[in-house]
């Protein structure tokens, strides 16, 4: 099976084993615990196909498949339950899955973007070349880095007088809690839309530091921009607009470039390849965004949504879609290499 069509064929497995296992739980259940423990394992999962390409360890990454799928997928879980167990006490202070835990984890997952995405592991290459040291590298800060940023910036006092608020868990930062998570994750979807680009107009500066520093300013002001046409001029709910345009325009992103392995438009140059991508993106996340939101009440009961439902239907989406759906698909394409679908 060949592209695009083995990209479509894999979106629609890895959709049906991703919507099998939400509706083995019960929406609090896997809004909570099942959506936690799939997050810690998401950083090291980018470690291991974007850092490493799934070839560390150099036993594993010789496997031949499924085998080298399974061991990897084993060894991710392992380390997300080491990662989830230390969180859990040390950040969520043991009081059970807590926003101000749940925000952490998510925030983790971003600072991998950052550091392994968009900085290429910037400046620990400059210092060494050895894969362990960069991907650990990665993980550490990671951990360290969302946890610095953890603390200057969220606040949760708006929580006060709730049974999920544990004053010792609040770092009682500089704003409330969902604008800083909000345009955090809208950082992710401008860098992800920077690759769809080919890190145009950056790509050609030679000098890394430079290279990072003149990158990252390109996503800052987009995820500003569109931060502020989406909650300042159009008037959303923080929230909601986390749920229905970051998160599900950043799934959609996942379509042409992992599922269909950057096969779309390969005729293009840019910037009209990455205007050409981003608009197929933003349609896909449209029809994606729905397709989950039909089956949400399907899988796991009726789904209430905006402030008045304690935000259930939009906070089930963005864990659906990134904290489940998202790492089963790095499992299929990159552990599995789109085994049994694509052979070899």
């Amino acid at each position: 099976m060949k592209q695009p069509l083995l990209g479509l064929a894999t979106l629609l497995m890895v959709i049906v084993i991703s919507l099998g296992i939400i509706s083995l739980f019960e929406e609090a259940t896997f809004s909570t615990w099942v959506a936690f423990l799939f997050m810690c394992c998401v950083p090291a999962q980018i470690v291991f196909a974007l850092v490493w390409h799934c070839s560390i360890p150099d036993a594993v990454g010789k496997l031949k498949q499924p085998g080298r799928g399974l061991a990897f997928t084993v060894l991710t879980a392992v380390l997300g339950m080491v990662i989830a167990v230390l969180t859990y006490h040390l950040v969520g202070k043991g009081h059970g899955i807590t926003p101000m835990l749940l925000m952490y984890t998510i925030l983790t997952v971003v600072v991998t973007f950052w550091f392994a995405v968009l900085w290429h592991c910037w400046p620990v290459t400059l210092l060494s070349d050895n894969p362990l040291v960069i991907g650990a590298s990665a993980l550490l800060v990671a951990y360290l880095g969302a946890y610095v940023i953890f603390v200057i910036f969220f606040d949760f006092s708006f929580l006060q007088g709730a049974p999920v608020y544990f004053p010792d868990a609040d770092p009682g930062g500089m704003f409330m809690a969902w604008t800083p998570m909000s345009f955090a994750v809208t950082t992710v979807a401008m860098i992800l839309t920077l690759v769809l680009f080919d890190f145009w107009p950056v790509a050609g500066i030679s000098k890394p530091g430079v290279k990072v520093f003149a990158a990252t300013a390109v996503v800052v002001l987009l995820a500003a921009v569109v931060y502020y046409l989406g909650v300042c001029l159009a008037g959303m709910d923080k929230v909601r607009y986390m749920s229905l345009v970051p998160v599900s325009y950043i799934f959609g992103i996942f379509l042409p470039l992992s599922l269909m392995q950057g096969s779309l438009f390969s005729n293009l140059k840019q910037p009209l390849k990455g205007l050409a991508l981003a608009i197929f993106c933003a349609v896909a996340a449209l029809i994606l965004q729905q397709i989950y939101l039909l089956m949400g009440p399907v899988v796991s009961g009726p789904l209430a949504a905006g402030p008045e439902g304690h935000y259930q239907e939009e906070l089930w989406l963005a864990s659906a879609l990134l904290g489940l759906t998202f790492p089963v698909l790095v499992v299929v394409t990159d552990y599995f290499g789109f085994w049994p679908l694509k052979k070899g």
